[in-house]
């Protein structure tokens, strides 16, 4: 703040030693100095009209505000308008508009990065090849043009344009929308999947059962491998020795054991070895697996886990334990080296007499991890099989293909490459990464015999369904990413949607699968005409509707009227390349793609403008670039730098828009739930949270005096998202969020950025509802502002939350990611994310400058296994650098980054204080201690004792807290709020909880471990010791005062470093 704030205008003497001038007044002798210099053109303004002009470079390199109007009235209208409303237009509030929203908008239009955008350049760019095809004797033309989001009624005005325009007796005309929920069908292809549990039958029928004789009865011992669900592979084994004794097998000498094809280790400590030992004196039992390299005809496998025979029994020493009645520490696990037996299996009695002794080989084969690029991996699959011997002689020895292992050979060999031609041939077969997404969504609907069921132990589960719906989604992003690799050299992101639907059975008859896969006829927005000349010549012309490189227009003027609400005209300019189109000229001497992305005329932004009111008078897109309270939008459109005559254009968007209604969050919620929102609590943690329940909760909230709930952007797909702000009342009209954030710390809790995690929504409100609803934490509102996201990520949310209605115990991997297989925060930083919601945590960071930024994360609440990416998830690329993740290991922090900066020297130690608290507050939760003891003890034997390249543990004051192993130094670019700007935030971090999908007990288990990470946080910032600098020096013959809050806090004054609550888990 620099005082004095006003001077009158015979004060101001020699403006160009002045800062920054706001001129106001009717008249005024240094607005006469301008107008006399030519520097402004005095604008002929009526009885009560204001007006608020910026002029560049009106003293020197200084630019100027000028505030005048047709009279006393007018100029205080405009003095309204300039002091109490901007930088919004009329109505103020965080999702109102503002001039940052109208020039955003106007550039993103300009750009062809908006559906009405795009639209608009259709036209123009239809008027070019209308252009081209002049002079030609057509008998037929058809016209196809692509955008993105198209109206409804948009081909019947493309449709009229083009008639007017392409002079032909047979005119047809096709508009396509490029939105991934309204493609068209490419692939729609169901079939039956054939049996396992069939071919078992027909070769037990045909190869065993016909060589047996009644008269000479025979010993029979049948032993089988099928993916089926344990009291269906039971009745198998009943039925088949049934048969084969009634066609003459030895009673007492036959046998039929059947196993599980899938974990078939597990399957046989369980379903043979168990029952075996079972009522006999065990003292202990070892359990031997061999390590594991690449197969031996494919050296440079990278997916192998050395461990996979140890990580498919997960967790059979705990149930052994159970169902021996053993001592789980007598239970030992052993690794042996490569070559030996895949499993061997010692029981010992006490003094060491063996009780029993077996060695164990999985059935496997060998294939291509991706059929349709068979060199770039080759993995093991575990398989199905039938042995059986007669008489001591062997009948059959063959493998039978598992039920998965059927649907994933059609998934490889017929889905995935129709994929491939579809992409390549519409990227004339080098596709580019800007075209993406690349379909619009692959559904796969699948209907298989399984086994799938729960076991005893915390939420572990035994399902291959779920294993598929793991692979059908990683396994198709994966597909692209080699897919672009192969063609052009790097990976294709946001191919699209990928979307799998599981329907477990259990009758072991054949399968269902219903593949769908919905696309487009065209790579990118275009504008194509197909015609025929009167001579037998048959062409095409083609133009893109590119996403273009334009600066952001800059707003210069505005024009209000005394009594009238906003603003009656906007005035913005826009620079631009060139003056006329130069496209053909311009193609000659480099790329039509170069071209396209980086050269705007006015030409064509005039033509744009035109177009769009041409468009909102046909009742088309009338909400685009329309505002409420914003009359006309005048636009001058520039080729060069500085506002020149015969340098510039004007295009003037009339006021016959109809914008869409404000957000309101109370649209979640009738009044009479508003009436009764303190008849309970809030937020509830048995089910979990979708973002219409989250917005509903936010709409109660917002009813708390101290809450301000606000639309703060929206999804891919169409969603709004909603963010809340809770500090004490604010009963000012006007308050300064710089202030706000400089007078106490700020904190933001960002929740569900991966949307199938889904206890952070649940933490994240309830610690909204304890700062609303819980005395004790309401008084710390009055020392930190804190900044609820409950959802980053609403297309994942419901996607995931639809899919829990059907597999409510899966993990649920498809709402994982956004809309389009890719993170919704990997693009964050970028100025046109391909997601919109990409841009909401900068958004929220920008605006509030917080000093910590939280991020919550989940994880798989069970054992994560991806079948046909040798076992053990997560696996993502060929390098496998994720397989940690492969099961549950309690609640943990998955990396606690730190400040190693000697700019920064308090921030160190702010943070390991932080991380003490962290610990503390962890540690005071009983369920999460008990949790932890015993997940991190499972956790370390199946992975880290026996491999600790891949598995890793890092536990500080009895938490696993993966910490960063060396501090990191600023770095204006780096992706973390923390390191890019630590002068602003202290620090950022995340969790992980096991709520992959977490309800009932287990979710308010895992939701309390992630509220004492949120209070713990918060309680740091509240015992903090903020203390507010203020400075005043010299300027422009006045005095500037500055407030400065150094962070991170300071230690307390005192050494009373108790908790502002009674105690840490309240």
């Amino acid at each position: 703040m620099s005082l004095p704030i006003a001077r009158p205008a015979n004060a101001i003497t020699a403006p160009d030693s002045e800062p920054i001038l706001v001129l106001v007044g009717t008249s005024h002798p240094v607005v006469d100095q301008l107008i006399k210099n030519k520097k402004w053109e005095a604008p002929s303004l009526q009885p009560g009209e204001g007006l608020i002009q910026l002029v560049k470079k009106a003293f020197g390199e200084k630019s100027a505000l000028i505030v005048t109007g047709g009279d006393a009235a007018g100029v205080n209208r405009a003095v309204h308008q300039l002091a109490e409303t901007f930088p919004h237009i009329w109505q103020r509030g965080k999702d109102r508009t503002t001039l940052d929203d109208v020039e955003e908008d106007v550039r993103k239009f300009i750009a062809g990065r908006s559906p009405a955008g795009q639209a608009a350049m259709s036209l123009y760019k239809l008027d070019k090849l209308a252009a081209q095809l002049r002079g030609k004797d057509l008998v037929s033309a058809q016209v196809k043009v692509f955008v993105e989001k198209a109206a409804d009624g948009f081909v019947d005005l493309v449709t009229r344009e083009a008639a007017s325009k392409i002079g032909t007796p047979s005119l047809g005309v096709d508009v396509q929308n490029l939105d991934v929920q309204k493609a068209r069908v490419l692939i729609n292809d169901e079939f039956d999947v054939s049996s396992e549990v069939d071919e078992f039958w027909t070769k037990l029928r045909t190869r065993v059962i016909p060589g047996l004789n009644q008269k000479r009865p025979a010993a029979v011992v049948v032993q089988a491998r099928l993916s089926e669900p344990p009291e269906l592979r039971h009745r198998i084994e009943q039925q088949a020795r049934a048969e084969l004794i009634k066609a003459g097998a030895d009673e007492k000498g036959t046998s039929v054991t059947v196993l599980s094809a899938y974990k078939q280790g597990y399957s046989w400590l369980f379903d043979l070895v168990r029952p075996s030992v079972e009522g006999k004196a065990i003292d202990r039992m070892t359990i031997k697996f061999a390590e594991i390299g690449p197969p031996s005809g494919w050296k440079q496998q990278g997916m192998f886990a050395p461990t996979r025979w140890l990580l498919e029994l997960y967790p059979i020493d705990e149930i052994l334990a159970a169902e021996l009645k053993v001592d789980r520490r007598n239970i030992r696990f052993e690794m042996m080296p490569i070559g030996s037996p895949a499993y061997e299996v010692v029981v010992t009695a006490r003094g060491g007499a063996e009780l029993f002794r077996q060695t164990f080989e999985p059935a496997v084969v060998e294939r291509p991890f991706f059929d349709r690029f068979p060199d770039y991996e080759r993995v093991r699959v575990t398989t199905g099989w039938i042995k059986a011997d007669v008489a001591g002689r062997t009948a059959i020895d063959e493998r039978i293909a598992t039920d998965p292992e059927r649907f994933w050979d059609h998934f490889q060999s017929k889905t995935l490459p129709a994929l491939y031609d579809h992409v390549m041939a519409l990227g004339n077969g080098k596709p580019r990464a800007e075209d993406a997404p690349f379909f619009g969504e692959l559904t796969v609907d699948l209907s298989l015999s399984e086994p799938e069921y729960r076991l005893p132990i915390d939420q572990e589960q035994i399902s291959t369904m779920e294993a598929l719906h793991e692979e059908i989604y990683f396994n198709t992003l994966h597909f692209f990413d080699v897919m672009g690799r192969f063609t052009r050299g790097a990976g294709l992101a946001y191919p699209g949607r990928v979307i799998p639907v599981m329907h477990p059975k259990a009758d072991g008859k054949p399968g269902r699968a219903k593949i769908s896969v919905t696309g487009f006829d065209a790579a990118r927005p275009s504008v194509v005409v197909e015609y025929a000349e009167r001579s037998g010549r048959k062409a095409e012309a083609r133009l893109d509707i590119p996403k273009v490189a334009v600066e952001r227009p800059q707003t210069l003027a505005a024009k209000v009227h005394a009594g009238r609400d906003g603003i009656e005209r906007l005035d913005l300019r826009v620079k631009v390349d060139t003056e006329k189109d130069e496209r053909e000229a311009l193609i000659q001497r480099t790329a039509d793609e170069r071209v396209d992305r980086t050269m705007m005329s006015a030409e064509q932004v005039s033509a744009v403008f035109a177009n769009l009111n041409r468009l909102r008078a046909a009742g088309l897109y009338r909400d685009a670039l329309a505002y409420h309270d914003l009359g006309a939008v005048r636009v001058t459109i520039g080729w060069e730098h500085e506002s020149k005559p015969g340098t510039e254009l004007v295009a003037t968007l009339d006021p016959n828009g109809s914008p869409a209604p404000f957000p309101d969050i109370k649209n979640y919620i009738g009044d009479r739930e508003i009436a009764d929102r303190r008849s309970g609590p809030l937020v509830q943690w048995d089910t979990p949270i979708p973002p219409p329940e989250a917005y509903e909760i936010l709409a109660k909230m917002s009813t708390f005096k101290e809450a301000n709930v606000y639309k703060v952007g929206q999804s891919y797909l169409g969603r709004d998202v909603w963010a809340m702000d809770l500090m004490p009342a604010v009963t000012a009209s006007h308050w300064s969020h710089a202030k706000q954030t400089t007078m106490k710390p700020t904190i933001v809790y960002s929740a569900r950025q991966h949307a199938n995690e889904v206890s952070s929504t649940s933490h994240v409100l309830r610690m909204a509802e304890l700062l609303l609803t819980d005395a004790a934490y309401r008084e710390k509102l009055n020392k930190v502002n804190v900044v609820i996201h409950p959802i980053t990520n609403a297309d994942g949310a419901e996607l995931a939350y639809d899919l829990q209605k059907i597999n409510p115990t899966y993990m649920l991997h498809a709402g994982y990611l956004g809309s389009l297989g890719v993170d919704v925060t990997s693009a964050q930083w970028d100025a046109d994310p391909l997601y919109p919601e990409s841009g909401i945590r900068p958004k929220i960071w920008r605006t509030w400058l917080p000093d910590i930024f939280l991020n919550p994360h989940g994880y798989p609440s069970h054992e994560w296994v991806q079948l046909f990416s040798e076992y053990a998830a997560w696996v993502r690329t060929r390098s496998v650098e994720t397989r940690d993740y492969w099961t549950m290991r309690g609640w943990w922090m998955p990396g606690f980054g730190w400040l190693d900066d000697a700019r920064y020297p308090r921030h160190k130690d702010e943070q390991m204080k932080l991380l003490n608290m962290i610990t503390e507050y962890a540690k005071a939760a009983p369920g999460t201690v008990a949790l932890n003891a015993r997940a991190y003890d499972r956790y370390k034997r199946y992975s880290f004792d026996f491999d600790q390249k891949n598995f890793k543990l890092d536990v500080t004051n009895g938490v696993l807290i993966y910490k960063s192993i060396k501090g990191a130094r600023a770095n204006p670019q780096s992706q973390d709020f923390m390191t890019r700007q630590p002068n602003v935030t202290i620090w950022d971090g995340g969790t992980e909880a096991p709520d992959e999908t977490a309800r009932g007990d287990w979710l308010k288990l895992v939701a309390n471990a992630g509220l004492q990470w949120d209070k713990a946080i918060l309680e740091y910032l509240v015992q903090g010791r903020h203390e507010i600098e203020r400075k005043v020096d010299p300027f422009w013959n006045g005095v500037s005062l500055t407030m400065n809050r150094p962070r991170p806090p300071k230690p307390p004054k005192t050494d009373d470093d108790k908790n502002t609550t009674s105690e840490q888990a309240r």
